[in-house]
C-alpha cells in the first residue's frame, strides 16, 4: 500500500501488483501465487480476520490468468484449495515440489519449509536465503520439526498476539535445547489435553527457574514465576501443528510456464488501469516484452532441448 500521487492512475494498487508480477517474471522461475479462503483462523497476528473476500482477489487473478508466467491456485480455478496454500506451499517445499518460498513471514519454516527466500520485491540485485539446514548449522542442532513450534508459542507469531511474555528468542532457545519438542503436539492429541500442557507447562518453569540441565545458559527465575496457567494455549499449538491444508495429492500438476496473452493482458489494463495506447505501449516496450522473450525461450527449450525434462525440472519456485 503506497501513497497515491496525480501520475499512478485509477487503481494504484493494481498498478503496484502488475509492476512486481512483471519484475518477478522476468526471473528464470515458475511463480506459483496462493490466496487466503474461507477456511483461514479467525484472528491473525492479534487482529480479526474478515470472512469477506478481498477486492483485490478476483482483479489480480485475472492479471496472473493473462500473464500465463504464474499457476494460479486461488478462488476461481481451486475452491477447495484457496484456504490452504499458503501454509501448502511449506509442504510443498518439504516434499520438493517447489523449490522455495518466496514470504516475508516468520513463520514458514514452523509448517516445514526448507528454503525461505525474502526480499519479495526483489528491488535489489540480491535477495536473502534461509534454509533450514543452515539455521542447525548455524544457530542450533535441535532447530528442526516441532521445536520451531515451541519458539512459535514462547515468541509468539501469527496465532498469538503476546506469546510468553519476557521471553526472548534465546530464552525459548534454550527451552527448545532441554524439552521434549514433541510433546507439544502429543498434548492437544491427548485425551487429557489439560493435564498434558500442564506437565509441558510444568517441566518448562522448572527449566526456568534454576537450569538443571546447563542448556538453558542461566536460570530465569522471574519468568518461571511468571508462568501464566493458561500457557501454552492448546488452540495457538493446533494451529501450528495441524493447519487446514490440503494433502499434495490434491494440488494440480505445475505447468511448463507459457508467455503473457498480450491481447487479453492490453484489455486487462485498459480496464483496470485506464491507461492510454501511448502509455500502454511505453509499459510493454520496457517491462513486458523482457518476459514475453524469457518465457518463449524457455517454451522452446523444454519443447526441443533433447534435455527437455531438465529444463521443465529447474527453476519452479
Amino acid at each position: 500500500q503506497r501513497r497515491a500521487h496525480a501520475q499512478t492512475g485509477q487503481n494504484p494498487a493494481l498498478q503496484t501488483f502488475l509492476f512486481c508480477l512483471a519484475r518477478l517474471t522476468q526471473f528464470p522461475v515458475q511463480l506459483v501465487f496462493c490466496y487466503d479462503g474461507n477456511q483461514r483462523p479467525d484472528v491473525k497476528r492479534g487482529h480479526k480476520v474478515s470472512s469477506r473476500e478481498h477486492w483485490m482477489v478476483k482483479p489480480t487473478q485475472r492479471i496472473l490468468d493473462v500473464f500465463n508466467t504464474a499457476m494460479d491456485y486461488g478462488v476461481s480455478s481451486l475452491p477447495s484449495l484457496q484456504e490452504k496454500l499458503r501454509l501448502n506451499f511449506a509442504l510443498m517445499n518439504r516434499a520438493g515440489v517447489i523449490d522455495a518460498v518466496l514470504t516475508d513471514d516468520s513463520d514458514t519454516f514452523v509448517f516445514g519449509a526448507k528454503t525461505v527466500l525474502r526480499n519479495s520485491t526483489l528491488s535489489m540485485d540480491t535477495i536473502k536465503m534461509y534454509t533450514a539446514g543452515a539455521i542447525q548449522e548455524r544457530i542450533d542442532r535441535c532447530l528442526t520439526g516441532d521445536a520451531f513450534i515451541t519458539m512459535a508459542i514462547c515468541c509468539c507469531g501469527d496465532y498469538d498476539k503476546s506469546g510468553l511474555l519476557g521471553c526472548r528468542c534465546e530464552t525459548a532457545l534454550g527451552l527448545v535445547r532441554c524439552m521434549d519438542n514433541s510433546m507439544l503436539r502429543s498434548a492437544i492429541c491427548s485425551n487429557n489435553q489439560g493435564w498434558s500442557l500442564k506437565e509441558w507447562r510444568n517441566i518448562a518453569q522448572c527449566h526456568l527457574l534454576s537450569d538443571p540441565t546447563g542448556k538453558m545458559g542461566r536460570s530465569h527465575p522471574a519468568l518461571a514465576r511468571s508462568l501464566p496457567e493458561s500457557f501454552p494455549s492448546a488452540d495457538t499449538i493446533n494451529s501450528y501443528a495441524h493447519p487446514a491444508v490440503t494433502s499434495l495429492a490434491e494440488v494440480p500438476k505445475l505447468q511448463l510456464p507459457a508467455p503473457p496473452d498480450l491481447a487479453q493482458l492490453a484489455c486487462v489494463i485498459q480496464q483496470f488501469l485506464g491507461w492510454d495506447s501511448k502509455k500502454l505501449l511505453s509499459a510493454f516496450h520496457t517491462t513486458i516484452w523482457p518476459v514475453v522473450i524469457l518465457h518463449e525461450l524457455l517454451e522452446d527449450l523444454a519443447n526441443n532441448s533433447p534435455r527437455s525434462n531438465e529444463v521443465r525440472d529447474c527453476f519452479i519456485f
